[in-house]
């Protein structure tokens, strides 16, 4: 179909831009998430972390109509959005030589919680209602823009939550300080070759969207169910749970913008038993307001994932001892899984999905087992 030729393109584009810039898998996959569901990302970290770059070869692999601007606090209006025709104004007419920022695609902003006050109001508007108002007439002007995507060497001070907010995708970038990683980016940095030719275009991401919008607004997906229940029971426990320990995840960001980034990801990555369960512990990551808080929900996803590998390990050793004939350690391993007791999860309610999942698996497969054994004694009785 075209949703998964779309989805085809996508993932070859994700893949291109793991090796232009590697290290930064997070970023990449964070990108692709904002622009399938139609939402803005900043990436936050030192200078040198190749954000810029990210977003650039992003953007060309796209081949979207793409903007970029370096603001300070001395960046004006005019600066950004292009200056006021002068000899009109001397023949009384008013126009404004708009830059290309009304008709791009992609909008990257760098150091863009800098700005002063009359740019960042203009900001809100622009990811808000994809419209910029002339300050000079007060009349809005429709744009192109799809993505805006800013970058920071720093989260914003509080007077800058309303701007940040718009942000429903934040992803925190570090420095590579792993060698395997830091050689291989040697390489891509000097052994590229050519200039990387379009892989995907914007009609592909405008195709996902699509599917995106369609998986939250029509209901059941074949035989897995409604798509806004599952984001219901397999993220909203984490948002409960991520709440009560600090991290204050907004209702807005869970009934409007999770959602969103939720569907993205099935629509990139496939609706699966298992994306459905992956996708929660993906999104809610861009939820974090800061590093730390990220390094937090990253600790609450690793301390869940705990049991959940020790059951799958059982489940994957059940299922090879059973492809080499050996039935009793199989079996053995199969019950201690089945049997495994999913009301201790109360207070980690986000991994009774997963969880369930597993113990199910190994239920369905003693059952199995048992059929066969009821079938060979009835054949020997």
């Amino acid at each position: 179909s075209s949703v998964d030729q779309a989805r085809a393109k996508i993932q070859a584009l994700a893949a291109q831009l793991n090796k232009l810039v590697i290290g930064h898998e997070d970023a990449v996959q964070a990108l692709l998430l904002a622009l399938v569901a139609k939402e803005h990302a900043v990436l936050i970290g030192p200078p040198g972390t190749a954000k810029s770059y990210l977003v650039v070869s992003l953007a060309r692999l796209l081949s979207a109509r793409f903007y970029s601007y370096l603001l300070t606090k001395f960046s004006t209006y005019d600066d950004i959005f292009g200056p006021v025709d002068v000899v009109s104004l001397t023949q009384g007419q008013y126009r404004r030589a708009w830059s290309s920022i009304v008709s791009s695609e992609i909008v990257f902003l760098d150091e863009v919680f800098k700005a002063n006050a009359a740019v960042l109001n203009s900001l809100l508007s622009l990811m808000q209602e994809r419209a910029v108002y002339d300050p000079f007439s007060g009349q809005p002007i429709q744009t192109q823009l799809w993505t805006l995507v800013g970058a920071s060497n720093e989260v914003p001070e509080d007077e800058l939550q309303a701007l940040y907010d718009r942000f429903s995708v934040r992803v925190f970038i570090n420095y590579i300080d792993d060698d395997v990683k830091l050689i291989h980016a040697l390489y891509a940095k000097w052994q590229n070759g050519a200039p990387q030719m379009p892989i995907a275009a914007m009609d592909d991401v405008k195709m996902l969207h699509e599917y995106t919008v369609a998986l939250l607004s029509r209901g059941k997906i074949r035989d897995l169910g409604e798509i806004l229940r599952l984001y219901f029971t397999n993220t909203m426990p984490l948002v409960k749970s991520l709440r009560n320990k600090g991290i204050l995840i907004s209702d807005r960001a869970a009934i409007e913008k999770l959602p969103k980034l939720y569907a993205a990801y099935l629509a990139i990555h496939g609706v699966t038993q298992d994306n459905l369960i992956n996708a929660a512990y993906e999104i809610i990551r861009y939820a974090a307001h800061n590093a730390e808080e990220l390094r937090d929900i990253n600790k609450v996803i690793e301390e869940a994932m705990g049991e959940l590998a020790e059951l799958s390990r059982k489940l994957e050793q059940a299922k090879a001892h059973l492809r080499a004939g050996r039935l009793e350690q199989a079996v053995q391993l199969l019950h201690e899984v089945a049997n495994y007791d999913v009301s201790k999860l109360q207070n980690k309610p986000w991994l009774v999905p997963r969880i369930s999942a597993v113990v199910g698996a190994a239920q369905s497969y003693l059952k199995k087992i048992e059929e066969i054994r009821q079938t060979v004694n009835s054949l020997t009785g």
